[in-house]
């Protein structure tokens, strides 16, 4: 079984106060305690970034065990499908001698 490590950015158009209340802990829930989950907002969008790994045999199952977590949080959230306008997605094979560790990734600037 292989590790892979994710970088998953997700951002909205906007949320009402009560979806927006939601999404970290969908987010914490469905990811579980091992994943990293940042939260900001920068110009009237939020931006969710969530740092986990998964254990499975190819890249291609791994992206697809992403793909069911990520539609059970938005399910869970209450978010429908169009509040959605962004999603970046990294993917490194830990296993992989060159990919030991993911990368920092900068958050874009605050407009405040």
């Amino acid at each position: 079984m292989h590790s892979y490590g994710v970088v998953l950015t997700l951002s909205d158009v906007e949320l009402t106060a009560e979806q927006s209340g939601r999404v970290s802990p969908v987010l914490d829930q469905v990811f579980g305690s091992d994943a990293t989950v940042a939260v900001w907002e920068s110009r009237g969008y939020h931006y969710w970034r969530v740092i986990h790994i998964i254990h499975a045999p190819t890249m291609l199952d791994a992206a697809e065990v992403l793909i069911h977590m990520a539609a059970e949080a938005r399910d869970a959230a209450g978010l429908s499908p169009e509040q959605a306008v962004g999603l970046s997605c990294r993917f490194r094979d830990l296993s992989h001698p060159v990919d030991l560790a993911l990368p920092p990734e900068d958050r874009p600037p605050s407009s405040g």
